[in-house]
């Protein structure tokens, strides 16, 4: 019997006795544990509990998938909780300016070293999903090769093949954030962690791929339901294992789509391959979304709390000018901002509508207009902004996101709403969006596209219908115009999209406006986080900003530092739980 958690082999806590430190005496305390987990079944159940909680909170984090959405000009705001102004300022001239922007010409980078207080957004989804990928690997151990049965046959094969699913979610997400990482398995031989290798993204990629594909091969041989407090501490939903092996199809179908990080990678992705995945996905047969039901003290959607709460982030100026173009020129929002308010808005889409919200004029102490028959179903207008000017007017704007403001920490809603629900982390409309982008740029039939687009355009935005006889060129704009409304909140992918529009090295140019591109020297992906290239006794590395092209790699100096992946993890994600950090 192995007496260490995989992980914890690889990773293991110690004290940092002294930067350019060459030897170190480590112990594992996490061994008592590892001991119970590979032969308690209740404990080995646990970890995969653990394990999806994990993965669906650090997809819909604060400090990973809202800073990102940010940096993708789809939010913003003013306040540096998880780093929100030092990423998402802009120059020229970054501080010295008012932007904030930390000195950087345009954006500043990661920050990559063990000391900075920028780091921790770097740290969030390798630990994040490292930690979780620890779990399921300690899981696979216990039920393969230490042969523990989990109540009976069709329970454990259940935990097995979800574990495998993991696996493939882990290498998935570590391929579409950072620029390598390590394909650990349950078969990894961790005699030697030092030894093992690191793989680039486009391995880590197709390791994803394939592990989905074995998760499938078990899912599609064993039926079950999954337990309700695996994606809840109380009212979780459940899943079938015919559901689930739909959802792998979606991520398949968006790790495909979303993983280029630049126009060139875009265009050479296999579309026909996305939308082969995405037919198959969570819109096929019955749609359902993918969710998670927040309780605000045992789990949270950092994203959606933070995202749909008016007083503390608006809709960037670049998404809202786009969103409230209608039947009055003079009611469009400006971006920039034009210093003074925005009107309110008489938009032609039924989900920003006239901007009004709540039961009454100011309900919200934001301006707000009271709720009337053209109210939007997603956006409201606020005539205030309670931001800080002093770090920017780049941050201000008068269009709040308010479609899951049900799960907003409470009193960042409507009366009645107690920032508690069923919160989607992939929907039925996301893979719908991932099959028409793949029939349209994969040579399929424009019509079913068009179809697929309709839904939300037409359905919810009360939008004329793209048609078969649309261009690709029009096709592909309503289809972004979608991604746009109907992915904000879900996941950091307007982060992934935007990237992909942008050309490998580009400045402010008619080449391609920031209204379609990431803004200039905004990083396209993550380094490793310097705590493990720490422990790897690799140099410091870091991207984006003025010193680095879009992928070359900046050097930095800096202390070194090691850590478990899942103890950092379970900490974040701690932290992250029940509790409303003060504006900062």
């Amino acid at each position: 019997m192995r007496n260490l958690t995989q992980w914890a082999r690889l990773l293991t806590v110690v004290a940092v006795l002294g930067a350019g430190c060459k030897s170190l005496d480590v112990q594992n305390p996490n061994s008592p544990d590892a001991d119970r987990a590979f032969s308690d079944p209740g404990a080995v159940a646990g970890l995969v509990t653990g394990a999806m909680r994990g993965w669906v909170q650090t997809r819909q984090s604060k400090d990973g998938s809202l800073l990102l959405s940010a940096m993708a000009d789809a939010y913003s705001s003013s306040w540096n909780n998880y780093n929100l102004r030092y990423y998402t300022s802009y120059g020229p001239g970054g501080g010295a300016d008012g932007n904030g922007g930390g000195n950087c010409l345009f954006r500043c980078g990661w920050a990559n070293t063990s000391s900075s207080p920028f780091r921790f957004q770097i740290e969030r989804y390798w630990y994040g999903y490292y930690g979780l990928l620890s779990s399921v690997n300690d899981v696979l151990v216990a039920v393969r090769q230490n042969g523990v049965v989990l109540t009976n046959d069709q329970n454990t094969k259940m935990h097995e093949a979800v574990s495998v699913m993991l696996q493939g979610v882990v290498y998935a997400n570590i391929a579409l954030n950072y620029d390598q990482g390590f394909v650990v398995d349950d078969e990894t031989d961790l005699s030697d962690p030092s030894a093992l290798p690191l793989v680039g993204r486009v391995e880590l990629r197709d390791a994803a791929i394939a592990k989905f594909e074995d998760a499938i091969a078990l899912m599609s041989a064993n039926s079950f339901t999954t337990p309700s407090t695996w994606l809840g501490a109380t009212s979780g939903p459940t899943y079938t294992n015919t559901q689930l092996i739909r959802l792998i199809r979606t991520m398949q179908a968006e790790l495909l789509a979303y993983f280029p990080r630049d126009a060139a990678e875009d265009a050479a992705v296999n579309w026909a391959q996305v939308a082969t995945y995405a037919k198959d996905g969570i819109s096929s047969g019955t749609p359902f979304d993918f969710s998670f039901y927040v309780d605000n003290v045992n789990m949270d959607d950092g994203l959606k709390d933070w995202g749909n709460a008016a007083g503390l982030v608006k809709v960037d100026t670049r998404l809202a000018h786009i969103i409230t173009a209608g039947p009055d020129p003079s009611k469009v929002h400006h971006t920039p901002w034009p210093g003074d308010a925005d009107p309110q808005p008489d938009a032609f889409d039924k989900r920003v509508g006239d901007g009004s919200w709540g039961p009454e004029d100011d309900f919200f102490g934001d301006g707000t207009v009271a709720e009337g028959p053209n109210a939007g179903t997603d956006f409201a207008y606020t005539a205030s902004v309670y931001l800080n000017p002093s770090r920017g007017l780049s941050h201000f704007g008068n269009l709040a996101h308010i479609r899951y403001s049900y799960v907003a920490y409470p009193g960042y809603g409507v009366p009645g709403e107690d920032g508690t629900g069923v919160s989607p982390t992939y929907t039925a409309t996301q893979n719908d969006l991932l099959w028409a982008e793949g029939l349209i740029r994969g040579g399929g039939s424009a019509a079913q596209a068009a179809t697929l687009i309709n839904k939300t355009r037409v359905d919810r935005g009360g939008l004329a219908p793209v048609t078969a006889a649309s261009t690709p060129a029009q096709l592909l704009a309503a289809l972004q115009y979608e991604n746009e409304i109907e992915l904000l909140s879900i996941g950091p992918t307007p982060f992934f999209n935007r990237r992909r529009a942008t050309p490998a090295n580009w400045a402010l140019s008619d080449a391609c406006p920031a209204i379609l591109c990431l803004w200039p020297q905004t990083p396209r992906q993550m380094p490793i986080p310097a705590k493990e290239l720490g422990v790897l006794q690799k140099e410091l590395y870091s991207f984006g900003g003025p010193d680095n092209a879009a992928f070359a790699r900046g050097s930095f100096a800096g202390d070194q530092g090691v850590v478990s992946a899942r103890k950092l993890g379970e900490s974040m994600l701690k932290a992250s739980v029940g509790k409303k950090r003060p504006k900062s």
